[in-house]
């Protein structure tokens, strides 16, 4: 990315960590600590079986963590019911090219933020379902970085 175009909001503000957990661990770890925040899983995607069994292509392990909070889905429907549209939210677990097991999260409401999808009148609606989602994403992701921080000094 070049200094004159640095990235938006959103990009900046995404969740990264590794795990030191075999790859399907991860994977059920992640939804889990998803899960135990109240999220609900709407679909766990494996994309590289997807890739593989249509396009008979290999591509490095890559699930995708498909979760909706019931509460953040309330909030964006009320500010325009075709927020929808925009949601749930992902989380996606990916090998990395290092082997290391990646878990990276960008948020859908900061997005929604970002890009100004919102009627302009309701700003402040939007900023709050931001920090709705920022107080639960955060539980979660601590608790993924707990048990990095654990599975990496075991």
């Amino acid at each position: 990315m070049n200094e004159a175009n640095p990235p938006a909001p959103t990009v900046e503000e995404a969740l990264h960590t590794t795990l030191g957990l075999s790859f399907e661990d991860a994977v059920a770890h992640v939804q889990l600590e998803h899960e135990y925040a109240g999220f609900e899983t709407v679909a766990l995607t494996r994309l590289d079986e997807f890739v593989a069994g249509v396009l008979g292509e290999e591509i490095r392990r890559t699930a995708l963590l498909v979760v909706c909070h019931a509460e953040i889905a309330r909030d964006a429907l009320e500010i325009d019911p075709q927020l929808a549209g925009l949601l749930p939210c992902t989380t996606v677990v990916y090998e990395g090219d290092d082997g290391d097991v990646h878990v990276y999260h960008a948020s859908t409401t900061k997005a929604i933020r970002d890009l100004g999808c919102a009627p302009a009148d309701c700003e402040p609606a939007v900023a709050a379902l931001v920090e709705l989602t920022g107080e639960v994403m955060a539980e979660v992701w601590a608790n993924v970085e707990r048990y990095a921080e654990g599975a990496s000094s075991a």
